[in-house]
């Protein structure tokens, strides 16, 4: 077995091996009692195991090659992939002979995982591509640096467990491959967009009568009226959470015409826009108490 040290060189254009991400480090650990975030840069040729997988595992590849062995099954990464490797069966990682390889992981212990959770895990994919969220989860998890402290490390905790929850949900989504749950999602991502409602019929990937009618036998409602309740309680959040104009949050949330929101908005809400706002910043007015009478 060949591992790297700390102190191997790095090849001139290792920058470039792992997109300009500016890594200066070659191994790193963040990790708390039941979780442990890490990431390591292997010289070509790079080797790691046999071993025995004893927590829930996380692969992210980032730049070069992986493949493993594991209970004698052959697996492969590729970079922009993250893998999943279940506990207790026997691991062999190989990496490119000719180029370095940028790896990280995250592996939660057993006991902090939900029975439930972990039967949805069995279920998962073994790797599927790296979506924004989980790579924001990781960049969390390894940004917390030693975490030393009690409430760093509770926090290690909550980013990794919310990071192998990322991968289920993904999963999950990729499965729903309906055409409903196709067009729902991109309304919910698009949602601002002038052209949203067409867009979603090309997402779906079926034509528009079939989607008007799969949605009236899921749903019972119409592709646009979905839309246009969504673009509500989307602009709704935005009245409570934000400092933003009716009108602003109104142009944001893909209404032409702030009325057209205000409208909207009352129809859904029983009241205006205004009206909602103020009912969600003000503070609510203490009861009085009953003045005592003089005797």
């Amino acid at each position: 077995m060949r591992a790297d040290t700390p102190n191997s060189p790095l090849p001139a254009d290792w920058h470039e091996c792992v997109r300009g991400e500016g890594i200066t480090w070659e191994n790193r650990r963040v990790r708390s009692e039941l979780v442990c975030f890490g990431e390591v840069m292997y010289q070509p040729g790079g080797a790691c195991g046999p071993r025995t997988q004893r927590d829930w595992q996380l692969v992210f590849l980032h730049s070069g090659e992986l493949a493993a062995s594991v209970g004698g099954q052959q697996r492969r990464l590729a970079p922009g992939e993250v893998g999943l490797f279940l506990p207790g069966k026997t691991e062999h990682f190989s990496f490119s002979d000719s180029l370095p390889t940028h790896h990280s992981w995250c592996s939660v212990a057993t006991r902090l995982l939900p029975a439930q959770f972990r039967k949805l895990l069995e279920a998962a994919p073994e790797s599927q591509a790296c979506e924004q969220v989980q790579a924001g989860l990781l960049a969390a998890g390894l940004g917390l640096g030693r975490a030393e402290s009690a409430l760093a490390q509770g926090a290690v905790d909550h980013i990794g467990l919310a990071l192998f929850a990322a991968y289920v949900n993904a999963a999950a989504e990729r499965a729903d491959g309906g055409a409903v749950a196709k067009a729902v999602r991109y309304m919910e991502q698009h949602l601002g967009d002038e052209h949203c409602l067409q867009n979603a019929h090309v997402a779906a990937d079926v034509s528009r009568n079939t989607l008007i009618s799969r949605f009236h036998s899921e749903l019972g409602t119409t592709p646009a009226k979905y839309l246009w309740r969504l673009r509500v309680e989307r602009g709704t959040a935005m009245l409570a959470e934000t400092g933003l104009t009716i009108a602003q949050i109104a142009y944001a949330c893909g209404f032409g015409d702030p009325s057209h929101f205000s409208r909207l908005v009352k129809e859904l809400q029983g009241v205006s826009p205004q009206h909602l706002r103020r009912k969600q910043w003000a503070p609510e007015a203490a009861p009085r108490r009953p003045r005592k009478r003089a005797g």
